[in-house]
């Protein structure tokens, strides 16, 4: 399309100054309902025989024989004062060019000059002043269209569109710009209250305060303001913290280092730790790190071990171990094992705030000041939990040095795991400690795989599991990884005798079970998402459970919804059960080696009866010896034959 500065070139000539002041003056406001009009004068038959001839011309390098004709400007109005009702642009008569714009506009509309800035009266204008800036135009154009608006009602619904716009840009601009700076000073001044605390909202600086007066008493009662690790069960409870917790804050007071603890030495390590952190979990675990030279903001199993020493010494369902100090270490690091098993979900070996606050470990802990048996606390502390998994590990532990190989792990329950998943364990696929040994499975090691393979419901047990499976590590149990694992349960069935279940069928029946989103492969999510995720991995890794799984009643375990006492799980059935059996081998073993003492005086009977015996015994032993003394009547070493 013909560019209007071209047109307009043509129009006045290349050397006119006015051309040159009218193109600069029309942009950029006025553009549009210039183009418009312009268009409509383009379109007339008329003015484009007229351009191809002038561009002919100038193409060939001819003079402007038949200049462009344009519309006449100035009008006036009809006698009948009335206006078409519509425009109908012709091409007028040529007239040579003036300092006035021209008007594409009919000579049978006349208009007035009060309406000529619709046709173009407003341009003239604009050329005439050719030293006027371009604001000072665009508001006298708005003020004329006011008075178009009260005077001229008939004009051509194109044209008041075309002004409307002009008008509705020309404010548009300046009310977005007047918003933003309204929103400027409206964002300058709102404060927007802070809703995210990582280590939990603070508390105001008097109740800081009002805690530190109460322990301030409670020291003030021990002799030398002194306190020592049995003198903090009463200041940890002022501080409105479990009792447990006493050992954290005694350590974190440098009681370990300096063997107790004064006011200041505790109120130093208050407002070091409780001004920055404001719920439980974040001061746990800066409790157990102030100490650290690395500003640690987790929790490792060392750090653990002086909060579960000081329940095993001080809790009152542990009293009886006192007596056996050689199995406190073994009780500390089941406990602590299971604590990584169930908080640490990022397999990390490092327990940090978010973990801590998404379990239920402090709460469990928070329970055992008010539950006295320590087998009712069935998360982490429970003695015979300890005890089952303890004694598994000594059943498989033959020389009893704390590691046990794969040869003794594929003893377990009778060989009931298979052999190819217990080489994927033993390759360090699913946990690899600070101090594992190559071909050796550490005791805290044995509590994991004892945990995921009773209870293969719990969420970490279904991860362990996976990465057991996922022999390539591509996040994904394969078609191809499923029946590497069901090859040997098929041969063990084989071997007993047992009627084998074909892959292909055994296949269709875990995709069923399952209902993976892709079923070519299985991911972590669909397994966490499926109700019977046990059953499922037994089939490739426990022949027993598998068995036992096609045997069994599916109501059997149907659980009563109108129960209110929660269901045990898999691993709290398992371990109750196992305690049963060990305690019932334990006591009979225990008859079998009894000995009485007879811790009474004899009775007269037995006197007589011993000083009968006494004397039938001196007889004989006389006789015997008067027999000795007589001679031989057999014996021929003599030459005397005695006849």
């Amino acid at each position: 399309m013909i560019r209007l500065e071209a047109i307009v070139l043509c129009f006045y000539g290349t050397k006119d100054s006015n051309a040159v002041v009218l193109i600069m003056a029309l942009k950029p406001v006025l553009k549009l309902k210039v183009d418009e009009l312009f268009l409509r004068w383009l379109s007339e038959p008329d003015t484009q025989n007229s351009l191809k001839e002038n561009l002919r011309q100038l193409t060939h390098g001819e003079a402007l024989t038949t200049p462009l004709s344009h519309y006449s400007l100035a009008s006036p109005r009809s006698s009948s004062g009335k206006q078409s009702p519509r425009l109908r642009p012709t091409s007028p008569p040529f007239s040579p060019p003036t300092s006035k714009l021209p008007s594409p506009r009919s000579p049978r509309r006349p208009l007035s000059n009060k309406n000529n800035h619709r046709n173009g009266g407003t341009k003239t204008n604009l050329t005439v002043q050719t030293g006027k800036d371009v604001k000072d135009i665009i508001k006298k154009d708005n003020e004329l269209i006011k008075e178009r608006d009260k005077e001229n009602k008939e004009l051509s619904p194109s044209l008041t569109t075309a002004t409307s716009t002009i008008t509705t840009v020309t404010v548009t601009d300046t009310s977005k710009d007047t918003k933003r700076h309204d929103a400027g000073k409206t964002l300058q001044n709102v404060n927007i209250p802070k809703f995210y605390y990582p280590y939990g909202k603070p508390i105001n600086k008097e109740e800081t305060e009002k805690i530190l007066d109460k322990v301030s008493k409670e020291f003030s009662k021990l002799e030398g303001g002194k306190a020592l690790l049995h003198n903090f069960g009463p200041i940890t409870k002022v501080i409105n913290l479990p009792l447990y917790w006493k050992s954290l804050l005694y350590t974190a007071s440098g009681g370990n280092k300096n063997g107790y603890v004064t006011f200041q030495m505790f109120a130093a390590m208050w407002r070091k730790v409780f001004s920055v952190c404001h719920d439980a979990a974040s001061r746990f675990v800066k409790l157990l790190t102030v100490h650290s030279p690395q500003g640690r903001d987790y929790v490792d199993e060392a750090d653990l071990i002086p909060l579960v020493q000081d329940i095993v010494e001080t809790h009152p369902g542990l009293t009886f171990l006192q007596e056996a100090p050689e199995f406190h270490s073994r009780y500390v690091n089941t406990v602590i094992a299971r604590i990584l098993y169930c908080v640490n979900r990022s397999w990390s070996g490092k327990i940090t705030v978010t973990e801590l606050r998404k379990s239920n470990f402090l709460s469990t802990l928070s329970l055992l000041e008010e539950e006295d048996d320590i087998n009712q606390v069935m998360d982490y502390f429970s003695y015979e939990h300890f005890y089952v998994i303890y004694c598994k590990f000594w059943e498989l532990d033959k020389d009893h040095d704390l590691l046990i190989d794969k040869h003794d792990l594929a003893r377990h329950n009778d060989h009931a795991v298979n052999s190819r998943t217990i080489e994927r364990i033993f390759s360090g696929a699913v946990i690899k400690g600070k101090n594992a040994l190559e071909g050796k499975m550490s005791y805290p090691q044995f509590v994991c795989f004892l945990l995921s393979e009773e209870d293969k419901r719990n969420p970490t047990s279904v991860e362990y599991w996976f990465r057991v499976m996922d022999l390539d590590g591509d996040g994904v149990i394969s078609m191809y990884e499923m029946e590497y694992f069901y090859e040997e349960q098929m041969q063990k069935m084989e071997a007993l005798g047992i009627e084998k279940l074909p892959f292909e069928d055994c296949l269709c029946q875990m995709l069923d079970l399952v209902r993976p989103k892709d079923n070519e492969r299985i991911t972590l999510a669909d397994l966490k998402n499926c109700k019977m995720t046990h059953i499922f991995f037994d089939t490739f890794i426990n022949l027993d459970k598998f068995l036992d799984h096609e045997q069994r009643d599916p109501f059997s375990n149907m659980r009563d919804v109108d129960s209110d006492i929660p269901e045990p799980t898999d691993w709290e059935r398992y371990a109750a059960e196992e305690y049963e059996l060990l305690v019932a081998e334990e006591g009979a073993n225990d008859q079998e080696e009894v000995h009485y003492e007879d811790d009474f005086e004899p009775d007269e009977d037995e006197i007589v009866n011993e000083e009968k015996k006494s004397s039938v015994a001196d007889r004989v032993s006389q006789n015997s010896r008067a027999l000795s003394e007589e001679d031989d009547i057999y014996d021929f070493s003599t030459d005397s034959l005695g006849y």
